[in-house]
């Protein structure tokens, strides 16, 4: 197990009393760490722990000292010998509140078909999460039943019902106005937080220019304008109702701040946010 993340985020905020604690349960090392950094990323939510097999984490709940709200469980990793059951069984005695977000690369009717245990919160492919997944805890925190399409399209073909409070997200979302050219800069910038030097040395361009860079793009989202006021968020976000909710939150949180590390944390959210589907 690698210990718990407690890195500095220049997206954490004082108010951390909705955070959310989530630990991940994933035996591919490049996947643990793709999913942890976009957590740790996000002021909403904290990676608590991560684990290679469920052996270490029943040897981590065993002592009674270790906690979460939300474990993401790789389903791939455990092949045909896949019992969720007993995953939702183990936590319901030793961690009963927690709730487990099952992913994988592709839909699988057996997972679908063992879904249906009240312990489980959502299932969604890597691939339809993108950059999504703080956001999709965030909606697994209000009692959320989250899913993408591809899960969707599995239980449309198979006739599985869905619970009543499903949510389908889907985060390969385009960013609206950006060439792809700008979007891969912005998620550099802003999802990932490269240094401006760094940032140059990628695209092979001067410091100078690369600062001048981030500037057109903070200008092209309109962030000064959102915090100010002047700028309709909504027209940019959608329509959505429970997006624009989770916004109006972050807005709060931020105030009227023109902060460089304020700004990056609107960036941040806008580039992350996913779609609603249903």
């Amino acid at each position: 197990m690698h210990s718990a993340r407690h890195s500095y985020s220049p997206h954490k905020r004082k108010d951390l009393s909705k955070e959310i604690t989530v630990a991940i349960l994933e035996n591919d090392l490049f996947a643990r760490n793709w999913m942890a950094l976009l957590l740790v990323r996000d002021w909403r939510t904290r990676v608590v722990g991560e684990f290679s097999s469920f052996t270490d984490l029943s040897k981590h709940l065993e002592t009674g000292k270790f906690w979460f709200d939300f474990l993401i469980v790789d389903v791939d990793q455990f092949g045909e010998h896949l019992k969720i059951r007993e995953i939702c069984q183990y936590l319901q005695s030793n961690l009963p509140k927690a709730k487990i977000l099952l992913t994988g690369i592709q839909s699988n009717q057996r997972v679908l078909n063992q879904a249906d245990d009240e312990q489980v919160a959502g299932y969604v492919l890597k691939n339809e999460v993108g950059y999504s997944l703080s956001w999709m805890m965030t909606f697994l925190s209000e009692e959320c039943w989250v899913l993408t399409p591809g899960i969707q399209s599995l239980a449309h073909e198979i006739n599985y019902r869905l619970p009543s409070n499903a949510l389908v997200l889907e985060g390969r979302k385009a960013i609206p106005g950006f060439t792809d050219h700008e979007a891969e800069v912005a998620r550099m910038a802003f999802i990932f937080s490269i240094g401006r030097r760094d940032l140059a040395d990628e695209l092979k361009i001067s410091e100078q220019w690369s600062y001048g860079l981030v500037s057109e793009l903070y200008k092209k989202m309109g962030l000064t304008e959102i915090l100010a006021g002047e700028t309709d968020l909504f027209s940019y976000i959608g329509e959505s109702a429970i997006i624009k909710n989770k916004f109006k939150e972050i807005v709060e949180q931020l105030g009227s701040s023109k902060k460089a590390k304020d700004m990056e944390t609107l960036a941040f959210h806008l580039l992350t946010m996913p779609e609603i589907v249903q």
